[in-house]
Order: C-alpha cells, then structure tokens, then sequence
C-alpha cells in the first residue's frame, strides 16, 4: 500500500515539474499531433479542439496554479501557445506576474520592456509620446517578434485578474505604443 501511494505521489510530483516546463518544451514549430499526448503526460485535461481554426485548448497547472493553456496551429505546426492564471485578487495577479518575469529573465534574459518595473521617466516619455500607458503598464515583452515570449496581467471581470504568458503571439500592440 506505501508503495502505491508512494508512486501516486511521485507521478503528481513529476507531471508538476514537467508542467513547470511547458513553455520551454513545447516550441513552436513543432507538430501539433504531439499536443494531445504532451498535455495528457502533464496531467491536463482537453476542454476544446476547433481543428477548423487550429486551436486546442487544455486545463492543467502551471508554476503550481490551475492553468488554461492554449495551442494555435497552422499547417499541422504550432504557431502561438498561450499559459492564462486567473487570479481573484490584483495583488495575487501581480505577485504571480513577477514571480514569472523572475523566472522568464534567468530563462530568455532581460526584457526589451519592463512594464511592471516601468520608471516614471519612461512614464512620462510614453505618455507624452501618446501611448496607452495602460497598457504598457501590464506587459514586459522580451522582443518585437511573433515568436519571442510575452507576459501579460490584465483585469478581466470584478476582482478577476489574467496573467497570461505567451509565445508566439502577435506584439502589434506593443510595437505601436513603445
């Protein structure tokens, strides 16, 4: 009976840690048709495939909180994955942001811009240059490329917050306000 709980444990305890490297491991480009087993070794349960549009979308965990990851595909290879955490609090929201803006700059360096870490020269500099300082506020982005990492917090709802983390995604906005 040790045995076997002791076995439970440890494959909960390993789906965690490669859950904690999902955004290292999953990269773009790869074939959309190891999705579905990727996730189902992390643990994650599929919430909705729209083959049409090329979009799996998964509940797992990420970093120890439940997690919305979602894969964009084109032509059978991935082209965006997205992680989203959804906080009840914006201070929750903010500490799990910077947590993995942490862990982001060990992993890809330091970001190209630092919203959450942003001065109020820099504010200043935005705002008069017409920026949504709203937004540049609640993303740090590591590089001006589709494929390059983006993080994101942003209030969704009464006392709802999203911090999502991406590759892959469009930086449009970001380009036009900096």
């Amino acid at each position: 009976m040790k045995t076997i709980v002791f076995l439970l444990l440890a494959s909960l305890i390993i789906a965690e840690v490669y859950a904690e490297e999902r955004l290292s491991d999953v990269l773009l480009g790869t074939s959309c048709n190891m999705i579905p087993e990727t996730e189902k070794r992390l643990g994650s349960i599929e919430l909705a495939v729209d083959d049409s549009n090329g979009i799996r979308k998964y509940s797992g965990t990420f970093e120890g909180k439940k997690a919305t990851i979602v894969y964009y595909c084109n032509d059978g290879r991935l082209t965006e994955q997205t992680v989203i955490i959804t906080s009840a609090t914006q201070d929750e929201a903010y500490r799990f942001a910077n947590e993995q803006k942490a862990s982001l700059i060990l992993r890809l360096g330091d970001p190209i811009h630092d919203g959450l870490s942003l001065g109020i020269g820099r504010r200043i500099f935005f705002g008069i240059l017409g920026a949504d300082l709203d937004y540049l506020t609640r993303v740090v982005v590591w590089g001006r490329a589709k494929e390059d990492t983006m993080l994101e917090i942003k209030e969704i709802g009464n006392e709802l917050w999203e911090v999502s983390i991406s590759q892959g995604s469009s930086k449009l906005a970001y380009i036009l306000n900096s």
